[in-house]
């Protein structure tokens, strides 16, 4: 295998000059990162929610707790009042109390590893399935039990417990994600936890916990550079002053890439994010409280990546060439956040939060789109790259030369608008009605979002190896906006008895779509409506201190997008789990046990999945399915009588798909499915395990993962070959140290053992993983 040796260039330089200038600078010790354990033995190993305690238990893991993890360091200045208002699983419900399945990873897991791959974080939690593309996670497909992973469109995407998508009811394709080290926490809800999060209901939410504004001033710098031109500058800084509050936060990452592309070039990124926050509290009297906040960022993303993968037999022999027909491939985005919010609290027993938001996100993606009209599809050149289809194969490499009209490429340009904005009320109560203690949540959110798309595309010929333009206008091939409107109201009633708690909840969305085109072959105008109720149950039942039972069913739901035809459903299910949990000091396990029947499986055309560009984001119909499954999570912590600790965890999936019904779908990731067909890329097994050692000021960590051999597309019986992913086991390592209490050094290697392994074969080729990687930094708290 061909590794890079590390190459310093101009950033790699002024990190380190940048490094050096602040530790001249600094004329004693500061305090260290108040949202960080300063000692790493002292939070508990276990990184998932499962690591909670029953009402009547002891705190089982600091990671769990997170009014005291997050919100209220320890001997730390508190200002008058704050109030909690980005996380979900919070003060006065953890996870172990939901009546769903919820997982949540603290900041010292997401850390640990320094992951700048959504990717990567999700590993850490069972029922999860992911689908890589460019080794970096710059556009994550993320699925939950069984639902389709394509561009994490099929689950609710939120940051602070607001809507991030572009569009999320109008075109729920995440091409934007936030920066992952931004975050302090990601909360992840299943089963009927999820139903008071839409508008995706299938399989369930996930919530992105940002910085919060700290309460001491406070600065930090995060500096890291490593393999492939990787370079990373993180800084923030911030404080409480009185009744005011107020974050500056940005971010700056880049990599040259790690494939290499014929003819040489560039194949990495540049992504820039910068977020402000401020508040101001007020007391409104002894019993009241009322805290304004504002919330800004800007992003944007250069990258030069392509749909086009390559080959087996290229794979076989450098899975990390890309042709000389994806050259001119680039995706440029930029996005700006607004976001308002007011929050009342009543005697600690209501608490009132009013939220305005506005996303405005621009992208343009030039890439290869096929070959002229009449040729072979890309598709079907990777899949036979024989006779004919060898002739344009030799075309994508620059190895031949166009020679007819057949052998032209078309590159096109997806040019997409989005706008998201809304306004949301959410509230809850506490009270009691004779022996019950009831929670009760609910909220009302008017949103509206839209897409414009604007796709042309023009005809070139390889010449020499190199595309060349042919010349003439663009061609277009999309002109159309589509639009959603949507009322949301959601009613949830958590109700504790003795040992019993449970959490009965209903969501209705009423949905209106439009939908205009203006070139194609599409209709000139469309409009829908949808209205559609999602009740859920959940019961958790505590056994004994240490361990509890669970149980749920709730309605699964998601929307047609604008534009459809009417045969095109909304995709529907009955989703059920059952499990049981063990919770005490040093050890924390769940299992859990689910089932999702589905009325409707719905398939979106996607040119991430190889669709036709001109078929892009029509949605199919993909009928009954079944999916079954167990999840299993379990950590202990070992203790040692030579001062450090041992920390393991383990992260098991099995699932079993099976579509009920036979039927030919244009769907290129569905097609002709027969019943008993299994689902692509849902793995039967996945497997994460952690192991570390971790001491007062320094760490070790050790992450395996497994994942299992999986389809492109539906199937039954021995997979075929073009048609395989197989299996991969990837090992990370991490290490900490921190010499002083205000600066830590790390060093992270991704997939240590250089494994050579393919992650997908869409949209066109198999596509590589990450190959080996190494990165070192250092953080630096300044504070007081």
């Amino acid at each position: 295998m061909l590794v890079r040796p590390f190459e310093m260039n101009e950033f790699h330089y002024r990190l380190v000059a940048l490094i050096l200038t602040v530790l001249a600078l600094l004329a004693g010790p500061a305090q260290a990162d108040p949202y960080v354990p300063a000692d790493p033995s002292s939070s508990d190993t276990a990184e998932t929610a499962t690591q909670t305690t029953p009402p009547s238990a002891p705190s089982a893991a600091a990671s769990v707790d997170t009014s005291a993890a997050v919100t209220e360091p320890p001997e730390v200045r508190q200002p008058p009042r704050r109030i909690e208002e980005v996380r979900i699983v919070g003060k006065k419900m953890d996870a172990a109390r939901i009546a769903g399945s919820a997982t949540v990873i603290e900041q010292e897991a997401l850390e640990r590893f320094e992951y700048d791959d959504a990717h990567s974080i999700f590993r850490m939690v069972p029922g999860v399935y992911l689908r890589e593309e460019d080794g970096y996670g710059l556009r994550p497909n993320i699925g939950i039990r069984g639902v389709n992973a394509e561009r994490s469109s099929k689950i609710t995407l939120m940051e602070d417990a607001v809507l991030f998508g572009p569009a999320p009811y109008s075109a729920p394709a995440a091409y934007y994600f936030p920066m992952m080290t931004r975050m302090v926490a990601v909360e992840v809800f299943k089963g009927p936890a999820a139903v008071r999060f839409g508008p995706q209901t299938i399989g369930g939410a996930v919530n992105f916990v940002s910085r919060p504004i700290p309460i001491e001033p406070t600065i930090a710098l995060d500096g890291g550079a490593g393999s492939y031109g990787y370079g990373k500058f993180h800084g923030w800084a911030g404080g409480t002053w009185e009744n005011l509050g107020l974050l500056v936060e940005g971010v700056h990452l880049e990599s040259s890439g790690f494939k290499e592309l014929d003819g040489g070039g560039n194949t990495g990124f540049d992504r820039n994010e910068v977020t402000i926050k401020g508040e101001a509290g007020f007391e409104l009297g002894t019993d009241l409280f009322l805290m304004n906040s504002i919330k800004l960022g800007y992003s944007d993303e250069g990258s030069n990546e392509t749909y086009l993968g390559i080959s087996d037999a290229d794979f076989a022999e450098n899975p990390y060439r890309r042709y000389a027909a994806s050259r001119l491939a680039r995706m440029e985005w930029h996005r700006q956040q607004y976001q308002f919010s007011q929050v009342l609290s009543w005697k600690d027993r209501l608490d009132l939060r009013l939220t305005g938001y506005r996303h405005d996100f621009k992208r343009k993606w030039r890439k290869l789109n096929s070959f002229a009209r009449g040729a072979p599809s890309l598709r079907d050149i990777f899949a036979n790259p024989t006779g004919i289809n060898a002739v344009f194969l030799a075309v994508l490499k620059g190895d031949q030369d166009t020679s007819n009209r057949l052998e032209r490429l078309l590159i096109g340009t997806n040019d997409r608008e989005f706008v998201s904005q809304g306004i949301q009320l959410e509230g809850d109560l506490d009270f009691e009605t004779g022996p019950l203690v009831h929670t009760l949540n609910g909220g009302v959110r008017l949103h509206y979002d839209q897409i414009r798309r604007d796709h042309t595309e023009e005809p070139y010929e390889m010449f020499d190896g190199q595309p060349e333009p042919l010349g003439g206008p663009p061609i277009q091939i999309v002109d159309s906006v589509g639009k959603a409107r949507a009322w949301a109201l959601y009613l949830e009633d958590e109700i504790e008895w003795q040992s019993l708690l449970v959490t009965a909840g209903v969501r209705v969305e009423l949905i209106e779509t439009w939908f205009k085109e203006t070139a194609g072959e599409g209709p000139a105008a469309l409009r829908n409506n949808q209205q559609v109720v999602i009740p859920g149950i959940g019961a958790v039942y505590f056994l004994t201190d240490h361990w509890s039972v669970l149980a749920g069913v709730h309605r699964g739901f998601s929307p047609v997008a604008p534009g459809q035809s009417q045969t095109a459903k909304p995709e529907e299910s009955v989703n059920y789990e059952f499990g049981a949990r063990f919770v005490a000091e040093q050890a924390n396990a769940q299992v859990v046990g689910f089932w999702n029947d589905y009325g409707n499986l719905l398939a979106s055309c996607r040119q991430v999945t190889g669709c036709d560009p001109s078929e892009v984001d029509d949605q199919f119909n993909g009928g009954d399915v079944d999916v079954l499954g167990v999840e299993v999570d379990l950590a202990y912590d070992f203790e040692t009588p030579w001062n450090f600790d041992v920390p393991v965890s383990l992260v098991y999936t099995y699932t079993h798909s099976e579509f009920q019904s036979t039927f030919s779908s244009a769907s290129q990731i569905f097609g002709d499915v027969e019943a008993g067909d299994e689902l692509p890329y849902v793995p039967p097994h996945l497997i994460t395990a952690n192991v570390g050692l971790l001491s007062d000021n320094w760490d070790f960590t050790v992450s395996l993962r497994y994942v299992d051999r999986m389809r492109d597309v539906a199937g039954q019986g021995p997979i075929p070959a073009n048609e395989r992913i197989d299996s991969a086991f990837i090992t990370d390592l991490a290490i900490g140290w921190s010499p002083v209490e205000w600066a830590r050094f790390y060093v992270t290697a991704a997939n240590i053992f250089g494994e050579e392994y393919m992650v997908s074969r869409r949209p066109y080729g198999a596509r590589p993983g990450l190959p080996r990687a190494i990165q070192g930094g250092i953080k630096i708290f300044l504070g007081g």
